[in-house]
């Protein structure tokens, strides 16, 4: 975005134009996220970003829409929070009907393909046993969704087994990478509608689970009260509320009991007389968990414990008892965190231009990594640390994961307190099996957010989080790659 393009006045027309057009306000720590929507929305509409801007603000009807979708549809990917479907999955395979599941706020529709597909890995795929209801305001996003054809972007982190079992290889176009398709029983497994969390009635009732992740950030604190009432009320007695680790201090005073799943919170509806799960958890304990295509092969099996270790306290009113033990995990060896390194002595740095990353991104996105790294080191040469988080994360899709580290550490060279970019080298190192190093960053990390409110929006790449949520996901937890926890 242009310097100035946005001052206060009109960032708060902009917001206006959001409010009139969905319902949606931003939480004052992320109305800064709407300059790069703006630009993105710019781009895709082929104009110049105060030539949209104008049109916007016209809220000529193409304008808003492109708008709403760059303003509020965040990035996603397949198996997003895999201890997430891990939690789901080992609760539905305990129901004895259909398991029904409501996603809100889908955007392109990886996250309900991946819940259809957490659940045939477990085996409720036969005979109806699960429906999945995926809903989000952007009709552009549901097009995309049911069009159910992704590039390598939104594939870089399903474990390999499952890709081959629910996508199909589609080519692309000459110099780009194949696109991917979901296959039919999944795609049958969704049923996709257009609904605004912020003004409609929920679309049904008696869900087992609800996802909305990534969706109540975008809400004034009197909204996420409005919506988390609604979303609650369309829950069954027992039922299972998924939201990212940001947003769970949002959810305070409901009343909900809070879960922990491999160490990451879900939230559930009381429920008088909740049916013991000791049964079907088996008492030996795996150094490492099994795939969850492995757990699930069978239905008559029981989950193993580490794949859904849950204890129970209430948020409000008071504590109950944990009704399954959780295992001890395996001590961490604590390293003690290297001290981060002092700024580099270098001329003023200047950001890198918005537009360059936004086209990088959207290439990535496309599936176009050459272009992706071309622009991205193009935008990297403004001494942008942003610009080689992108160029991390184009080589991780790639599979080139010492390339991403080094990537990461010259975006931490250049800026030593970038908590997203410590955090980047838990996930890479852990998946290198370096958990000393995974540990060491971790601290980093942490440390890096020192002093930092939790609802302060931190700098990175494609998606708002904040130092609250970036907290919670970096709390201690048993050491897991791919399936067997979140990156």
């Amino acid at each position: 975005m242009s310097e100035g393009l946005l001052d206060d006045a009109t960032l708060a027309k902009v917001e206006e134009v959001l409010q009139g057009a969905c319902g949606l306000t931003l939480a004052s720590s992320l109305r800064r996220s709407l300059e790069p929507a703006l630009a993105r929305a710019a781009l895709a509409r082929g104009l110049s970003e105060a030539t949209f801007l104008r049109q916007l603000l016209l809220r000529e009807p193409l304008a808003v829409e492109a708008f709403i979708e760059h303003a509020v549809i965040g990035e996603t990917y397949f198996f997003r929070h895999p201890e997430h479907l891990r939690a789901l999955a080992a609760r539905a395979r305990l129901h004895p009907g259909t398991f029904s599941v409501w996603s809100a706020g889908c955007a392109s529709g990886e996250e309900p393909y991946s819940i259809a597909m957490a659940l045939m890995a477990a085996g409720l795929g036969e005979g109806g046993r699960f429906r999945v209801l995926a809903t989000d305001v952007s009709g552009r996003a549901l097009l995309r969704a049911k069009a159910a054809v992704y590039s390598p972007w939104s594939l870089r982190r399903i474990e390999p087994d499952l890709e081959r079992r629910f996508l199909t290889v589609h080519p692309g176009p000459p110099g780009q990478d194949p696109q991917h398709g979901v296959v039919p029983e999944v795609m049958r497994a969704v049923d996709f509608r257009r609904h605004n969390l912020a003004t409609d009635a929920v679309p049904s009732m008696g869900f087992q689970a609800i996802f909305c992740r990534n969706v109540l950030i975008y809400f004034t604190p009197e909204m996420v009260q409005v919506v988390l009432a609604r979303l609650v009320s369309a829950l069954a007695p027992g039922g299972l509320l998924f939201v990212s680790p940001a947003e769970v201090p949002l959810t305070n005073g409901l009343g909900l009991e809070t879960l922990d799943a491999d160490g990451t919170p879900v939230l559930r509806v009381p429920l008088e007389s909740w049916p013991t799960l000791e049964a079907a958890t088996a008492p030996t304990r795996r150094d490492t968990p099994p795939s969850f295509a492995a757990v699930s092969a069978r239905r008559d099996t029981p989950p193993p414990a580490n794949v859904l270790r849950m204890e129970s306290r209430r948020v409000s009113p008071p504590p109950v008892s944990a009704f399954v033990s959780r295992p001890t995990p395996e001590p961490v060896t604590r390293q003690t965190p290297l001290p981060l390194p002092p700024a580099p002595v270098t001329p003023a740095r200047v950001g890198a231009p918005n537009g360059l990353l936004t086209r990088a991104l959207a290439a990535a996105q496309a599936g176009n990594y050459e272009e992706a790294e071309a622009l991205a080191r193009e935008a990297a040469r403004t001494m942008s640390p942003e610009a080689y988080l992108l160029l991390a994360m184009v080589a991780e899709a790639r599979g080139d994961l010492l390339a991403a580290v080094e990537a990461v550490r010259k975006a931490l060279y250049l800026e030593p307190q970038l908590a997203l970019g410590h955090a980047t080298l838990v996930s890479l190192y852990s998946r290198l099996d370096q958990r000393e190093d995974a540990e060491r960053a971790r601290q980093n990390a942490l440390r890096a957010l020192d002093g930092l409110d939790d609802e302060h929006p931190l700098r990175g790449v494609e998606t708002t989080m904040t130092a609250g949520g970036l907290r919670q996901a970096l709390a201690p937890r048993p050491s897991q790659v791919g399936w067997q926890g979140a990156r």
